[in-house]
Order: C-alpha cells, then structure tokens, then sequence
C-alpha cells in the first residue's frame, strides 16, 4: 500500500541520515585530534577549516532530518478525515478559524475568487475533486435540463427588425 510504502521510506531516510551524521561526528573527532598533534600554524588552521565545514553540513543534516516526517497516524484515518470535508466543507467553513477559512478556499476553488464592482460577485472555477464528486451524483445534463424531459415551448424565432439609423442595412439582433 502507497501509505506503508512512504511511512517506510521516512524511516529509511531518517535511519540514513543518522548514519550520516554519526559518520561525520567520527571524521571531525579524527581531525581534533589531529589539530592537537598539529604544530604548524597552517594545518592547525586547515584542519579548522575542515572542521567548520563538517559541522555546517551536520547541521544541515539534523534540520533535514527535523524536517523529514514520518506519516502519523493510519491510512483509515486520514482518509476518513478526508472524506468528511469532502462530504460537507461548509461545516468546516461555519465552525472553524478565519485561517481554516482561507484553507477551505483554497481547497473547494480551482482559482482566487473574482468580484466585478457592477456586477458582483463572478462565478468561480471549482477545484477537481468536487467536480469529480459532481459528475458521479449529478445526472447528466443536456442544455440545462435532464435528458428525454424537453417539452415543446411554442416558441418561435423571430427575423431581426429595422433599426432607425440612417444605415439601411442595420438590423437589431438579440
């Protein structure tokens, strides 16, 4: 499973990392005491050098490995968790923090949501999963109605009229 696959290749990198690390807590061992025998001026402060440079990439390593989380918690979970939001974001949106807000914002809209000063508000892109959500509960539509359900309106088209211009060929169109 995908969730067992990362949660183990979080433990290997961090396992590597520690590796790393231990390794290079021996090599700047090794060069104190080198600097210690060291009597001249110039490998006494190379060997400094070297060692600065081990402890920042040490450094590095131990914010990297701060950095690198293990999945918590299972797959159940998590999806579950998921589904709920899904299932219902405005309960989120209702209950939740100004930044939870913003973060179902971000979730539920493909884009920023626009607003036109004369207008209002614009219709926003939704984001994939809820159109994909809308695709499997909505019926298909055609042209704004369910399919087989279309009724005769007795509408007929009318011809374009004359307008009142001194151009004879305008016509008004809808």
């Amino acid at each position: 499973m995908p969730w067992d696959y990362k949660r183990n290749q979080a433990k290997d990198i961090i396992r590597a990392g520690k590796r790393q690390i231990a390794g290079l807590d021996k090599q700047i061992d090794a060069l104190f005491e080198r600097v210690v025998a060291a009597t001249n001026p110039r490998v006494v402060s190379t060997y400094e050098d070297k060692i600065a440079h081990l402890e920042r990439e040490k450094l590095i390593l131990v914010e990297n490995l701060a950095n690198q989380a293990e999945p918590k918690g299972s797959f159940e979970e998590k999806l579950e968790l998921a589904l709920t939001f899904l299932a219902n974001p405005f309960k989120l949106w209702e209950n939740g923090s100004v930044h939870l807000g913003r973060t179902v914002l971000k979730l539920v809209f493909a884009d920023r949501l626009e607003y036109c000063r004369i207008e209002g508000p614009r219709t926003a892109k939704i984001a994939l999963p809820f159109k994909a959500l809308e695709a499997v509960c909505i019926p298909q539509m055609g042209c704004g109605a369910v399919e087989k359900t279309r009724t005769s309106t007795g509408f007929t088209p009318q011809r374009p009229q004359r307008c009142a211009s001194t151009n004879s060929a305008t016509t008004a169109r809808d």
